[in-house]
Formats: C-alpha cells, structure tokens, sequence
C-alpha cells in the first residue's frame, strides 16, 4: 500500500458511551468516507477499536462498511483487555483515550494526520479545501466547531445532515476572546485551545516528533491544548480556517464537561450564597482569580484525577519559557513495542 494523502485517526469502542453511540459513528463515517470519495481525496480511516466489550460485537462488525471504494482504505487497528488492564484505573475507564488515538497516529501512513471523532460531521468547504492538496507540513490547522441538534442522525444523505447542520445550530465553539486571553492565557501565544480535541490536522512528520498526545492514567482532559502549545515551540504555525470551512458536532449526552467535578479553596463559601445565578458568576470568577493568585485548581471525575485547565496553562507556560520540554511520551508512544491485531475492510 502507498502512501496516502490524509490519515484520519478515529478512536472508540463499541460501549454505548455517550447515548445512540452505533449510529452517530456510522452517520460520520458514511458521510465522511463519502466526501473523501466525491473529493477525490487519497486516504485511510483509521479506527482505533480500544478494549472491544466481550458481549457485544467488534466496530469491524458492527458498523455497515461501504464497498467499492477508489479513494479510501479503512484499516481497524485493535487493543485488547489485557493490555488494557496494565494501565491504572482500568476498571473505572474502560479506554484509554489518548493512548488510543495514538495507537492509531503512531501507525497512520498518510502524509497529513487528521484526528478526528464519532460524531463529527465535515462540510463539503472543508473537505473540498484538503482536497485541493495544499496542506503545508509546518502548519497545524484548526477550524470552528458548530454544535448541532442530535436528530441530525435521522438523515440519509451526507447533504441532508449539512443541510440540517447549516440550520440546527445550538452552539458555537470559537476561538476565545480577547478578554479570556489576556486574563487566563497571559504570557502565552494566542493559539485557538477551545474543543481542539475534535480538530488537529498536521503533517505525520510532526505528530511523530512530538509523539502525539501526553500518555498518563489520569484522564485525557486539555492534551489537545498541550499539544497547541507544543507544535508552536517545536516551530509549527497554526492556521484557523474559516466557513464554509466548518466542523459539526452532533450533540449527545454524558458530556465531559457535565461529568468534570472542579475544586478551589473558597468553593465551601460560595456553596452559601441563595442566588443560582450569582453564584454561578461568582464561581467563575473565582477560578479565574484563583490562577492569577496560584491558587490550586483540582478537577477529577468519578474520582480519577484529571489535568485542569489551569495546570495545564502552567505548563504551556513551561514549556514556552524552555522550564519543561515539549515532548511528554518515551520512545514507545502509542504502544510503538506492542504488535497490535489489524484488519483492512476495504483497500482500494
């Protein structure tokens, strides 16, 4: 097999997280196996099928595969419970995430690295623009992630969805503003942080110089951001593209955020004032003056510990200042010494 244009990594497993989780993901991948065909564009899905849940069947078999493919290969790379269960709080998280996608970044063949989701669908803008084969190898591209109404999933059609994307918008996830930048992101570049988890398009070359993602037990919360950060020391350029560039996130339920528990020294306080709204401003503000202070910010969920935001732009600090380098993973990211079980569904 030669070397393909784009990877689109894709990590998950067949588990229901997240509610109507089948057909989310086969929605994204009918749509955007689609647009790589009508493009035109040389690729290989890559899906990551983490841990496979014994009483259910493999995502090899439980997703309906398109045949007769001329552009894309989709190739299911998987991890099995016993390497699983080497990491900590294995009971408690049932995938590891981050090491997950970097299973698959580590293995990608593609010239340009594109992490994507389960529940992401990409306008035809977008996928028109890579496949234009234009993308620069110093150059980490972001895009704007539109929140849609979760009925999108009742559509046939990869044009129906956008239609319906383009009209059920219930949130926006853009660049912060200047005002949280210079309150929470002070003393560093002005890089575009919020939901990059969804969208991290770079050249192969760098995502293995910087070895992807920072690999822990904790859980995988702002290693997106660190690695914003690390690409822009490792002397990467970031370019956010625009409509009618766009990424649509199909809304669900057991959102991260709902889920994350954040702890500071005067929260017992403010549990004590009546007023919903207020306190809710109040708690706010009071993260915020809390890392200006230095102050420590805890977030866990479930009781894992997880990377708050505030630590973690202590540490983009770091690393911008040479404190701490910009490579977080030894030689054997993404199980780089584990010969992994993988299958191609479709080669072109």
């Amino acid at each position: 097999m030669g070397e393909p244009y784009l990877s689109i990594v894709i990590a998950s497993r067949n588990d229901e997280h997240g509610g109507n989780t089948l057909r989310r993901m086969q929605v994204t991948l009918n749509s955007l196996i689609g647009q790589l065909e009508k493009f035109h564009i040389e690729a290989e899905l890559v899906l990551v099928d983490w841990n496979p849940p014994v009483d259910k069947p493999p995502l090899r078999d439980a997703i309906v595969w398109p045949r007769k493919l001329e552009y894309c290969t989709v190739r299911i790379i998987t991890v099995p419970l016993a390497i699983h269960l080497k990491y900590g709080f294995s009971e408690e998280q049932p995938m590891k995430v981050i090491v997950a996608y970097n299973v698959g970044f580590r293995r990608a063949r593609g010239q340009f690295i594109l992490q994507g989701t389960i529940d992401t669908l990409y306008s035809d803008g977008l996928m028109s623009y890579i496949g234009l084969r234009g993308l620069k190898e110093d150059v980490r591209y972001r895009v704007t992630r539109f929140e849609v109404n979760r009925n999108v999933v009742q559509y046939n059609t990869t044009k129906e969805r956008l239609d319906y994307c383009e009209n059920n918008i219930i949130g926006i996830n853009a660049q912060e503003s200047a005002i949280v930048q210079l309150v929470l992101y002070r003393g560093l570049p002005k890089l575009f942080t919020n939901a990059c988890g969804d969208f991290q398009l770079m050249s192969k070359y760098y995502w293995h110089l910087l070895r992807a993602y920072a690999e822990s037990d904790s859980i995988s919360a702002h290693v997106d951001s660190l690695l914003s950060y690390a690409s822009y020391v490792a002397g990467v350029r970031e370019v956010v593209l625009e409509s009618p560039m766009r990424l649509y996130h199909i809304d669900h339920g057991d959102k991260f955020n709902d889920r994350t528990k954040r702890t500071a020294p005067l929260d017992e306080w403010l549990t004590l004032i009546p007023f919903t709204s207020l306190r809710r401003q109040l708690t706010r503000l009071h993260y915020g003056l809390a890392e200006l202070i230095g102050w420590e910010v805890r977030s866990s969920m479930y009781g894992i510990p997880v990377l708050d935001s505030t630590k973690c732009r202590r540490i983009c600090r770091d690393m911008i200042t040479g404190r701490l380098s910009y490579i977080f993973n030894d030689e054997d990211w993404g199980l780089g010494n584990e010969a992994l079980e993988e299958c191609i569904v479709n080669e072109h």
